[in-house]
């Protein structure tokens, strides 16, 4: 008994410690950082941001580089607020309460481009070759097919998409020919030999959420913390959470059928006299007594 006791007075602060503490999740793979350094610089420094408004609770950041331990992390309880990449949280069906939204270049949403190596000039040129593209961590396919190029191609145009690990690590796959083109966000640099072919749609900024069982208090207190928090790495801050561009994307990754536009005719404009000109009627004469029986 008094061993047992001694074991639970010397655990006791252990477990208050761990219920005392707020961990914020990083998982956005397809964010334009320049390495694992600037990720876990980025939310350590958005963790000690928030700190402050976090009712004496201790805040700490944790980067995650697969979705399933990021997945398994939220499931467990043990992060309660993250910064997610929109197509990851797009594919899952938005099962988080969005807070913020990170801007970058003074906005919440970017345009994607496709890089190509020499030679490829259109995007024709790219018809059953290899495209990459950084891992989304759930629905790839789906997400440059109908999301990306809008519908416009189908799973079968390219030979095969393959997953990177980030932005950089994909065109570096295009430049040493492991690929024929890349899917990047915008303002990431292009490395020589590569070119542009074209831009796509623009795709929401990672958003800062709320996991699901987190504290109602600390989501108000983040929400209005947050957006004062300044970085002078890959995004510059977050602005308010704008929910409808996520949600925008989220629809597009069912297939978009594309339909053909209706040929309506012209109304029909007939007058009388079109319709009687140049006839003639005969109305044959009757007797009314033949009718009165």
């Amino acid at each position: 008994m008094k061993l047992f006791l001694i074991l639970a007075l010397v655990c006791a602060p252990v477990i208050a410690r761990a219920d005392d503490t707020i961990t914020i999740g990083l998982y956005a793979p397809t964010a334009p950082f320049g390495g694992t350094g600037d990720r876990v610089s980025f939310v350590n420094a958005l963790a000690d941001h928030l700190s402050s408004s976090a009712g004496g609770r201790k805040v700490q950041g944790k980067v995650f580089s697969s979705a399933g331990a990021f997945a398994a992390a939220v499931q467990k309880g043990d992060v309660q607020f993250a910064i997610v990449d929109a197509p990851y949280a797009a594919a899952q069906g938005l099962p988080y309460h969005i807070l913020a939204s990170a801007v970058r270049g003074g906005g919440s949403t970017g345009a994607w481009i496709l890089v190509g190596r020499a030679g490829v000039a259109h995007l024709s040129d790219l018809k059953g070759k290899k495209i990459v593209a950084p891992a989304t961590g759930a629905k790839q396919g789906a997400f440059i097919t109908n999301a990306l190029f809008e519908g416009e191609i189908d799973a079968t145009f390219f030979d095969k998409i393959l997953d990177a690990a980030d932005p950089k690590s994909a065109l570096t796959m295009v430049s040493v020919g492991k690929a024929d083109a890349a899917v990047v966000p915008s303002g990431v640099e292009v490395p020589g030999g590569l070119s542009t072919v074209m831009t796509l749609r623009s795709i929401g900024w990672p958003m800062f959420v709320a996991a699901p069982g987190a504290n109602a208090e600390l989501e108000k207190s983040f929400a209005a913390a947050i957006t004062s928090f300044s970085s002078g790495g890959a995004f510059s801050g977050f602005a308010a959470g704008d929910a409808g561009h996520y949600r925008a994307l989220a629809g597009s990754f069912g297939k978009d059928v594309k339909k053909g536009p209706l040929a309506v005719p012209p109304p029909a404009r007939l007058s009388v006299r079109d319709l009687l000109e140049g006839r003639s009627f005969t109305l044959p004469s009757s007797n009314v007594l033949d009718l009165i029986k």
